[in-house]
């Protein structure tokens, strides 16, 4: 039997004294601008992209070749919302450098080139920036921030992975509990209007 773990996924939860630019495992999930769903749609458990959706995957496929202290694990383009494992290996010679996707400016946020802000906030820039381009997108795409977790062991990357791969169905299980809870509720208020109707008309006689 699968062993489900509820990741407790928040910007708050980010650990204050660790340099994130540091070699590790990261989860990470980039959620869409007010959660909307303009990645695709789940059918049949499956992820159908749209043309955003390819372009995220793209892009977040594409992080290595700028980022190269980077290797990319699990990952999922969902509906509204990304989720990926992001690892930050050890630092690589000087010539093997590559460019950021995007030149991203480091003001009051200090944020530390190569870290997981700057890349996270780079792969953001650049599906924007793709879209705008590509697709003529108009408004917001990113929510702000992202939220992340660090893997610290075996147990918990297993944990991750397996949370990333049944993503589709749990999404798709949601989704018919809801239906199934909207149709419950409409079958009550159908039985329930007939009995109200009788114990009006029992006051009502009553009175009389």
């Amino acid at each position: 039997m699968l062993r489900h773990r509820r990741w407790d996924l928040s910007p708050a939860t980010r650990l204050k004294y660790r340099d994130y630019s540091t070699p590790g495992l990261y989860f990470v999930t980039i959620c869409s601008d007010f959660k909307r769903c303009i990645f695709g749609d789940v059918q049949g458990e499956k992820v159908q992209l749209s043309a955003l959706g390819w372009i995220v995957r793209e892009s977040w496929i594409g992080i290595p070749s700028h980022f190269v202290r980077v290797q990319l694990h699990e990952s999922i383009v969902m509906p509204n919302h990304v989720h990926g494992i992001i690892e930050i290996v050890q630092a690589i010679t000087a010539a093997q450098r590559a460019a950021p996707l995007q030149e991203v400016p480091i003001g009051a946020a200090q944020l530390v080139p190569g870290s997981l802000s700057v890349i996270v906030r780079s792969f953001k820039a650049v599906v924007t920036r793709r879209a705008h381009l590509e697709l003529n997108w108009k408004g917001e795409i990113w929510q702000r921030n992202y939220f992340d977790r660090v893997v610290r062991d075996g147990q918990e990357y297993a944990d991750a992975s397996r949370y990333i791969a049944e993503n589709p169905m749990r999404w798709q299980r949601q989704r018919e509990l809801m239906v199934e809870n909207r149709e419950s509720k409409g079958r009550v208020a159908q039985h329930a209007a007939p009995l109200q109707s009788r114990w009006r008309k029992m006051e009502r006689d009553a009175i009389d």
